[in-house]
């Protein structure tokens, strides 16, 4: 069962139900004489009733015990001897009981019912007080009137809480309010109204209005209002929220109608042909906004820097010739776009900055001016709009945010007007420099299936060169599916798959593709780039330079087997010079085996110096510095040099030699060394090129003004399509494995650009591999000059007298054994292996003769000349450049810095003591 807290109120209760009951006690003590034993209750039932009225029930039922207590005490209820009692007493005491009881009930219901009543009038007095409500009760009948403290309080009277005179209430009220009031109920009462409900304004004392909701029920006794009952409520805060909505709803109601006049400029915008009617829809609008009939916008020029009038509304014509062109910094949009940002002029009559344009805002009639500078995204100043109006003012928060607003679509539309002339120039210069580029372009377009999948292209673009390299006319690519025109033109091979990965992926590819341009099989190289779903292919014709490839290709392969049989051709003789070297130096040889050895290695170095000497000859033709000495040449003594070269060559083979010459001795202009060379080369080769045994023969006769030379083998022949090639550089016939090697492939190059020197021809036929060759020198005669007997050379002695002789060179073999061989013929020498040491032992030293490398560490052999040639004495010694470097700069290069001879290695060394002089 619930448990009852025992509160503060409940004990006050059973205090009082015992003080009472104490009461009654003593009460009924003292009114014993009187009454005397048979009155024993009328102290304890009004105890009870007080006790249960105070306390409720539990405090109630205290003086009812008491009052059993107290006829226990004085009723005999049970007789001294055992007999009962008297009946009476006993139904006086449960009558008492039932009463107390009742009274106890009572009581309690009572104090329950009070304490509700209570409550609920402190309820209704907080609810009144605190909602701000209060109530008035006016009996016109006997003029009192009521009013509760929360309304005395809202009318600033004085709080009562009593009826007052109605004269004394009706005298605090303000006239106005009171006359107001009055009329108004006159119109009730007339109407015989039973109520009315009105708002009232009434003046606080620091003069901030009060309303007041006021609600008044009319009673009414006949025809006559005998009383008013009403209620006011504080409605101040409420009204000023409903003030608030309605400017907030007009305010909303002014945007929606901005929001639809921007939204008609923006539609019409796009409508617009020109940026000057842009412009002046926009100005329209601006305006509009400002409620003023006046405005223009102004651009920058960028090339002058002056704003110039793009468009204008309401300005005569005096205002537009006035404003149409202005320098930054003067007038509002001058002054606008100086300081890029928004200027108000609220009266042009007070603002001194445009005292100069008082005189015109009086004659077209405007006294305040709103210019708004127009920036772009990058914050650049394009130009100014400005408004005119007619009042001197200062524009509101919406003007100024809506001219903004309208200022950026302004600006917006500058740029993409200024982008479109940019991009309509810069296409231009584009298209221009297409049609007239070297290199085809084109631009294909990608057709899809119905799964989306990339089937062919079409033709969007192509410029003049590429119409040439199609050779086709523009109109009959341009528009057609690509394949339907140029059938397995471009989608041959990987050339398609490239469109279509680029077109895919979106990326840039460059490859080459086989193709067939002006009739004939080519290459082309593309670049295909991605271009709003097209694809942009630059392309160009690469037949010419893929053959060049090819050709350099051959080269360097050619190049390759060169290399691998020139070191094959240098070993060969390295290996009997190095035997012959060893068995000199042996103490065992013999002197016949030792001048058997110096001949071998003589012999051989020969053969290595000429190696080189045709390296070199091929080198001054192919740069065209090879020089001729031509004298007048009878054609048999040259032959018969050159058969007396070829003929060791000749008879290691046992080959048959058949020479015929004609029976006229034929005498040409030529270099006789030249044309012995090449006859020589074109023998060696028919030995080589032929198997043991083999015939070779050498027909030479005259046939006009030429001379025709043929050499004919029975060899292994030339293949028909490797004529072409024989007289390339490199170039080798192999006719089994064990030719291996038959020399550099130089000879036949060397011996054609000798021959075309001589301003004639060589050329070579075949039947065949096996069926031998023919090569056919013609020689033109040429002016002969007469006959001079050439001058024979006698051998130079050794120089008699010894001399100083200073050799330098950083192979110290060389340097050593030259050195070796001048001392045998007497003379004194110093060594040196670099430029440095060399300058300070020839001063040291003073030598006659200098023999001086030129590629030295230290200082080279240049070097070295000139730092001579430039001290004191220097010009005395006889300077000799012993070098590996041979061409004719080289020679050059040697004389510029001082030296007086140039000599390439391996120097003969009769040569060079024949130079000691």
């Amino acid at each position: 069962m619930p448990v009852r807290r025992f509160s503060l109120s409940s004990m006050r209760g059973y205090i009082v139900a015992v003080l009472v009951t104490l009461l009654a006690f003593a009460l009924q003590w003292m009114l014993r004489p009187w009454l005397g034993q048979r009155e024993p209750y009328i102290a304890f039932l009004p105890a009870v009733a007080l006790a249960a009225a105070v306390g409720g029930r539990g405090p109630g039922l205290l003086p009812l015990a008491g009052g059993i207590i107290s006829a226990a005490m004085w009723l005999p209820l049970v007789g001294g001897d055992g007999a009962s009692a008297n009946p009476a007493d006993w139904l006086t005491l449960l009558l008492f009981c039932a009463f107390g009881a009742m009274l106890s009930e009572l009581g309690s219901s009572m104090r329950r019912t009070g304490a509700r009543a209570f409550a609920a009038e402190e309820r209704l007095v907080m609810a009144i007080q605190g909602t701000g409500i209060g109530v008035f009760d006016i009996d016109l009948v006997a003029e009192l009137a009521y009013v509760s403290p929360a309304l005395a309080r809202l009318v600033s009277l004085p709080v009562s809480s009593s009826a007052v005179p109605l004269a004394d209430w009706l005298a605090r009220t303000p006239p106005d309010l009171l006359a107001q009031s009055r009329r108004y109920l006159v119109e009730k009462f007339r109407a015989r109204s039973r109520g009315y409900e009105r708002e009232v304004r009434v003046l606080q004392a620091d003069g901030t209005p009060l309303w007041l909701l006021l609600r008044v029920h009319i009673t009414w006794s006949e025809d006559r209002a005998v009383r008013l009952r009403g209620a006011c409520v504080d409605i101040t805060e409420r009204k000023a929220i409903d003030s608030q909505l309605t400017h907030a709803k007009a305010e909303l109601s002014q945007q929606v109608d901005d929001l639809d006049q921007l939204h008609e400029l923006g539609t019409h915008l796009l409508d617009a042909a020109t940026l000057r009617e842009q412009l002046q829809m926009i100005l329209v609008t601006v305006a509009h906004f400002h409620g003023c009939g006046r405005g223009l916008v102004s651009l920058l020029d960028p090339t002058d820097h002056l704003l110039k009038l793009e468009t204008s509304i309401g300005l005569g014509p005096e205002a537009v010739f006035r404003l149409g062109s202005m320098p930054m910094g003067e007038g509002a949009s001058g002054v606008a776009c100086a300081q890029r940002e928004r200027v108000v002029v609220a009266d042009i009559e007070e603002d001194e900055r445009f005292a100069a344009y008082r005189d015109l805002a009086r004659r077209e009639g405007f006294r305040g001016v709103h210019s708004t500078p127009l920036l772009s995204q990058r914050g650049e100043v394009l130009g100014a709009i400005t408004v005119h109006l007619d009042h001197p003012r200062e524009p509101t928060e919406r003007e100024r945010a809506l001219a903004d607003i309208c200022a950026r679509k302004a600006a917006v539309f500058c740029e993409r007007a200024r982008a479109q002339a940019a991009l309509e120039e810069s296409q231009g210069r584009f298209r221009a420099v297409l049609e007239t580029s070297a290199v085809p372009f084109i631009v294909l377009s990608p057709m899809h299936d119905d799964q989306g999948q990339i089937v062919n292209f079409r033709w969007n673009y192509m410029n003049r060169a590429a119409a040439q390299a199609l050779q086709r006319q523009p109109d009959e690519l341009l528009g057609h599916p690509m394949t339907d025109v140029l059938p397995q033109r471009w989608t041959a091979g990987q050339a398609f798959q490239n469109y279509v990965a680029v077109a895919r992926d979106g990326i840039t590819r460059e490859f080459e593709a086989r193709t067939k341009l002006h009739g004939h099989n080519g290459w082309v190289h593309c670049i295909a780039s991605p271009m709003r779903g097209s694809v942009a292919v630059w392309f160009n014709d690469i037949t010419d330079r893929k053959k060049h490839e090819e050709l350099l290709r051959d080269a360097d392969r050619r190049k390759d087997e060169f290399l691998a049989t020139l070191a094959h051709e240098l070993r060969n003789p390295l290996a009997p010079i190095r035997q012959a070297a060893r068995l000199s130096s042996s103490a065992e040889a013999t002197e016949a085996q030792k001048r058997w050895s110096q001949e071998v290695i003589e012999r051989q170095v020969q053969h290595m110096a000429l190696l080189l000497d045709d390296l070199l000859d091929v080198s001054r033709i192919t740069r065209g510095v090879l020089s001729l000495r031509k004298t007048r040449t009878e054609l048999a003594a040259v032959v018969a040099s050159a058969v007396e070269t070829a003929k060791p060559a000749i008879d290691a083979m046992a080959h048959e030699l058949v020479v015929e010459l004609p029976a006229v001795p034929v005498y040409l202009e030529a270099d006789p060394l030249r044309i012995a060379q090449v006859i020589a080369n074109l023998l060696t080769n028919a030995a080589k090129y032929t198997d043991r045994g083999g015939h070779v023969r050498l027909v030479a006769q005259r046939q006009g003004t030429d001379i025709l030379i043929d050499v004919c083998d029975d060899g292994i022949g030339i293949a028909e399509g490797a004529l072409p090639e024989v007289f390339r550089m490199f170039s080798q016939l192999h006719s089994s494995a064990e030719r291996s090697s038959a020399g550099l492939g130089i000879g036949l190059a060397l011996s054609k650009g000798l021959v075309e020197l001589h301003g004639g021809s060589i050329a070579v036929r075949s039947a065949g591999a096996g069926a031998g060759s023919t090569f056919t020198v013609r020689l033109p005669i040429g002016e002969a000059a007469p006959a001079v007997a050439p001058a024979v050379s006698q051998p130079s002695s050794p120089v008699s007298a010894p001399r100083r002789v200073l050799i330098a060179d950083d192979n110290r073999d060389a340097a050593d054994s030259l050195a070796a061989l001048l001392q045998l013929d007497g003379h004194e020498t110093r060594l040196s292996f670099d430029g440095n040491e060399a300058l300070q032992v020839w001063q040291q030293f003073d030598p006659d003769i200098c023999l001086f490398d030129i590629g030295m560490p230290g200082r080279n052999g240049y070097e070295l000349a000139r730092a001579i040639r430039g001290h004191p004495g220097g010009c005395r010694p006889l300077l000799i450049a012993i070098t590996g470097w041979g061409q004719e700069s080289d020679r050059q290069l040697a004389i510029e810095a001082g030296f007086n001879h140039h000599l390439t290695k391996p120097v003969d060394p009769q040569r060079l003591v024949a130079l000691f002089g």
